[in-house]
């Protein structure tokens, strides 16, 4: 029995005429040939005929790693304490929500932050779509990076988040008390049983990145593969001065810390009145953005609110933007309050600034 599905559709063209023996054989064969694809083209399915829109921006390669991450890595710092747990996850639902790839969790001595990540990652089975970072030698959490103290912070980490492997542990600070070379061949040890994926610096100096390099150059311990240092357009001298050479020739990526300046450049800190109004909300922040309020400080602002207004988009878009254009950043880090903060913050991933506005940018904040 003959499966309909197997005949051939109909002809959407009437019957031939009849042509005389003198006819050209090739007229023929041509309409042969077309009757084939139309015949062909019946039983096909019907395709779109453009593709799904790309997303507004492209995954950035972590140095070393095999990782690509979206151009925003939210930090769970304040998850669990000032940032109530549900809130905390509807912070990453927003972030994944707009194809968010990267979480950075601190060593913390309460746990908070991490089981508050852990349990998003697991009741949204979100593990394999997303790189976990850990900051860890914290000083006023964990301190130090000797190889009894990494070896429990990643045995900590790994049990609060619920995982096995940490992606990128971050070393936060230089640890004067322990010697380099026993923290790299730790970091080995690590590395090879395969509970951590790569290793990254924190607030180190030039001169370390380059004792670690050489360190690990000659007895052939891990190096670092990104850097995090504190950076953004209003605070970007001695990132620039000193760190950025070292990162260029060791081909480090740089996650930024800090990128808003502390909140300044959102734009609500930034004027006279509400300066006046975070005064009397929250007067701790607002002494410590004071020091930013600075005939300097206030033009940078001006310059990234400018540029704001008149494309349309959030000030922290902006300031965020900008450092998406500078050499070797990955991804800033960022640490939205609410939900309702982050497409803001996703918008810069989006934005790209003209040559025009990274130079107004860089003149206003220059000096």
């Amino acid at each position: 029995m003959t499966d309909p599905a197997d005949e051939p559709a109909p002809s959407l063209h009437p019957p031939r005429r009849r042509r005389h023996a003198a006819d050209e054989p090739v007229v023929d064969a041509a309409i042969a040939i077309v009757e084939r694809a139309q015949q062909a083209m019946a039983v096909q399915p019907t395709l779109p005929l453009l593709e799904e829109p790309s997303a507004p921006y492209r995954l950035r390669p972590v140095p070393g790693t095999g990782l690509a991450v979206h151009p925003l890595l939210v930090t769970a710092a304040r998850f669990g304490t000032t940032v109530p747990a549900g809130e905390a996850h509807r912070i990453l639902d927003a972030h994944a929500e707009i194809g968010g790839t990267a979480i950075e969790v601190p060593d913390t001595r309460s746990g908070r932050q991490e089981e508050t990540v852990g349990a998003w990652l697991a009741t949204r089975r979100r593990r394999e779509r997303t790189a976990v970072f850990a900051r860890v030698g914290l000083p006023e959490e964990h301190p130090g990076s000797s190889a009894a103290a990494l070896a429990a912070a990643v045995e900590r980490l790994r049990t609060r988040l619920r995982t096995d492997r940490i992606d990128v542990l971050t070393l936060a600070v230089h640890d004067r008390a322990t010697s380099l070379e026993e923290t790299l061949v730790a970091l080995a040890g690590l590395l090879e049983s395969g509970r951590i994926g790569a290793v990254a610096a924190g607030a180190h100096s030039a001169e370390r990145l380059i004792e670690a390099r050489v360190a690990a150059g000659q007895r052939g311990l891990p190096r670092f593969v990104a850097a995090s240092p504190v950076y953004s357009v209003l605070e970007r001298a001695s990132y620039e001065t000193a760190l950025a050479p070292i990162l260029a020739a060791q081909e480090l990526g740089c996650f930024p810390r800090s990128p808003l300046a502390g909140g300044f450049l959102t734009g609500s800190s930034a004027s006279r009145t509400g300066r006046k109004r975070l005064r009397e909300l929250d007067p701790e922040r607002a002494d410590r953005l004071a020091a930013l309020a600075s005939r300097r400080g206030v033009r940078v602002a001006e310059a990234v609110g400018a540029i704001a207004r008149e494309r349309g988009v959030p000030t922290s878009a902006v300031a965020l933007a900008w450092l998406l254009s500078r050499p070797y950043v990955v991804a800033p880090v960022v640490g939205p309050s609410a939900a309702g903060e982050v497409p803001a913050l996703a918008a810069a991933a989006a934005l790209r600034l003209t040559r025009a506005e990274t130079t107004a940018l860089d003149r206003a904040s220059a000096g």
